[in-house]
């Protein structure tokens, strides 16, 4: 049987002018603001392991 992906919410505390240009930058970008930061996340994590080795941990 296929796990399902489990999805976690995150809060976060931003200054509003900060939120607003994230919020412009996504719009250009056609992306909602979620999907953008969740990509660069992502490159975050891939550059990451790029230059230090893949992320391992278990489960415990």
């Amino acid at each position: 049987m296929k796990e399902s992906k489990k999805i976690k919410h995150l809060s976060l505390r931003i200054d509003e002018d900060l939120l607003r240009r994230f919020d412009y930058v996504a719009k250009s970008d056609d992306r909602s603001m979620n999907g953008l930061l969740l990509s660069l996340i992502k490159k975050c994590i891939d550059e990451y392991e790029r230059k230090h080795g893949k992320i391992e941990w278990t489960d415990e």
